[in-house]
């Protein structure tokens, strides 16, 4: 009899050792499948493709409503496609739902592995919504994965700019026009460093070698006000005059336009076309302290015209 307890001991202990075994393989393989990330099929894959292009096309024709319901479409098929999810984000920013945006972007941002791409439209968010620490992060990211992105360059520039590092902002700026030749967006805060650095001239330069490569009903708005505001600082007030008319006849000018339109034409000594773009602006916004000084400067030149005449 003791021998058999003996002999039995160590089976049973063995047979307690193999299930044990048994039952912890039987938890890793769980664990391993609770973790493991699910992975949609070939057709959700295929119909997400399909919606986000459907997308694309719809936000490519300023339906914005119908790309944002085609890219949640998207998502919601296949939630691991990051251009679904960017489709979606660009859609919810386009609305004004920017902290949805964002989040959409941030997750796009980190299924594409952290393509530069997606780092810089990332990086725009929270540069609009002036988180400049985070956007200049973005930036800085988005540079050292691909040196040769302009966007990247842009965006480090704008941010630098947004910082007031106007010297370090221009040097970023001129790196990304030599990665991409025509840039409007660069060559517009170019020459809005330069306007702000007393340097008209240059200001003049990078807007006209913008605008010569557009066809003239093309030009947009901002280059022909910032035109005419490097215009008017080298003394070329009836040149001015002219490039701030033809950014007001656009349609629904803005009143800040017509207040340095009017200033302008009070410089080139046509104060009765002056008096017209204060009074259309103080129309819109009777308070307008710019215009209301510019009204004051206005009547007082006339006395003194009125006396003169006298």
């Amino acid at each position: 009899m003791p021998r058999r307890r003996t002999c039995q001991r160590p089976l049973r202990q063995l047979a307690a050792v193999s299930r044990g075994a048994f039952v912890l393989a039987l938890l890793l393989v769980a664990g391993c499948r609770a973790f493991r990330c699910p992975k949609a099929s070939d057709e959700a894959i295929a119909s997400a493709r399909q919606l986000s292009l459907q997308g694309m096309a719809a936000r490519d024709q300023g339906r914005w409503e119908q790309a944002e319901s085609l890219y949640a479409e998207a998502v919601g098929q296949c939630p691991r496609d990051e251009r679904a999810r960017c489709g979606y984000a660009e859609s919810l920013w386009q609305r004004g739902e920017q902290v949805q945006a964002v989040a959409h972007m941030e997750e796009a941002v980190r299924l594409s592995g952290h393509d530069p791409d997606r780092l810089v439209q990332l990086g725009n968010m929270y540069l609009a919504r002036g988180e400049l620490t985070r956007a200049a992060a973005q930036a800085e990211r988005a540079v050292a994965a691909n040196r040769e992105l302009a966007s990247a360059w842009a965006l480090r520039g704008k941010v630098l700019q947004s910082q007031g590092s106007r010297t370090e902002a221009l040097a970023s700026f001129h790196r990304a026009l030599t990665l991409q030749q025509q840039y409007p967006e660069v060559q517009l805060a170019l020459s809005n460093i330069y306007c702000e650095q007393g340097r008209p001239q240059r200001a003049l330069t990078t807007l006209q070698s913008l605008a010569d490569s557009l066809p003239p009903d093309r030009v947009p708005v901002e280059v022909l006000v910032q035109q005419g505001l490097a215009l008017r600082q080298l003394g070329r007030h009836h040149d001015a005059a002219r490039s701030l008319a033809q950014a007001a006849g656009r349609g629904n000018p803005p009143v800040d336009l017509l207040y340095e339109l009017g200033r302008s034409h009070l410089a080139a000594g046509d104060t009765a076309a002056a008096r017209l773009a204060v009074n259309a602006a103080l129309a819109r916004e009777p308070n307008h302290s710019g215009c209301l000084a510019l009204r004051e400067e206005l009547a007082a030149s006339h006395g003194i015209m009125a006396a003169a005449m006298r």
